[in-house]
């Protein structure tokens, strides 16, 4: 709902205070024996079609959009937005009177409305209202007859212990689901810092939780001497002895660092590195994102220095 559905059934009901109303139907609504209908029965029929020998309806699976007014020959009507889906429009939307309701809810329940707002978008509740409504045929021959929809009565809005029940239970459920990603993130972690510690044996080492830090470094020619990095995205090119940085998803959104002289611990590692980053298929070379341990290199040129391959599972 774009406005306040609370703050539209108050101005609503503040309007509705200054109009009497009185139903002629013969039967008072109280009385009326409801017929149980689906909502989606209920929305694919014509009213006309349905009172015709029904005079009432408990409509279930129903969505409560919105609340609104009408003048009608001077005097103020209120209705209520009624669907079987969320995003219903058009023939598949039905505007419902509901001015008795409506004052009698702001005497009796003056906070039915922010209730309503507050679980809009709460499958448990919006989609799942009963309501009930009776149909009151207006008009005379010469202009015609129409079929008036009236609501008596709704089921199905929470009440506030509810709404902070739920509140507090999804709250819970969002702190245990960001506890166990946590831990099984740390848990990943380990196990990658393990194998890069491995590689790193002798070397001050700087691990996952540093990697763009570490990635940023290697593409910019600025690993320390004596330091080990666990680097990501770590493309080959030109046969193993450049690399970049590739950044991004990949697919639809990837950019790569300028290309980077390396150096292998030794020839062993070298073809593993070559083997996986490498592809030939079908003429084409396809070099795949690695992950591997980089020292920083010695000497004038300070060439980096891959000590190996993290296989990231």
């Amino acid at each position: 709902m774009k406005k306040s559905f609370g703050l539209l059934i108050a101005i609503i009901s503040i309007v509705l205070f200054g109009c009497a109303t009185t139903s002629n139907i013969s039967v008072a609504p109280s009385e009326i024996e409801y017929k149980e209908i689906s909502g989606k029965n209920y929305f694919s029929s014509r009213d006309s079609e349905l009172y015709s020998s029904q005079k009432g309806y408990k409509i279930t699976d129903v969505f409560i959009l919105g609340a609104d007014k009408r003048n009608e020959n001077g005097t103020t009507e209120a209705l209520l937005k009624l669907a079987i889906d969320k995003s219903a429009w058009g023939d598949n939307v039905r505007y419902v009177y509901a001015t008795d309701f409506i004052k009698n809810i702001a005497e009796t329940d003056p906070t039915w409305g922010d209730r309503v707002d507050a679980v809009a978008n709460n499958e448990k509740y919006n989609g799942h209202y009963i309501v009930y409504a009776y149909g009151r045929t207006e008009g005379n021959f010469l202009d015609g007859y129409i079929t008036k929809v009236i609501i008596y009565n709704i089921e199905g809005v929470p009440t506030q212990e509810q709404i902070d029940s739920d509140k507090a239970a999804a709250e819970a459920e969002r702190i245990a689901k960001e506890e166990a990603e946590e831990k099984a993130k740390a848990e990943k972690y380990a196990k990658l810092n393990a194998a890069g510690k491995a590689l790193a044996n002798g070397y001050t080492y700087h691990g996952v939780e540093e990697v763009e830090k570490n990635c940023k470094l290697f593409a910019n020619g600025a690993l320390e001497s004596g330091h080990a990095y666990y680097i990501s995205g770590f493309v080959v090119k030109y046969g193993g002895s450049m690399a970049k940085i590739e950044y991004g998803d990949g697919f639809f959104f990837s950019s790569q660092s300028n290309a980077v002289y390396v150096d292998y611990v030794n020839q062993k590692v070298k073809g593993e590195v070559v083997e996986a980053g490498v592809t030939n298929l079908f003429g084409q070379t396809i070099e795949t994102p690695i992950t591997v341990i980089v020292a920083g290199g010695k000497g004038v040129t300070k060439i980096p220095v891959v000590l190996g391959i993290i296989e990231e599972k």
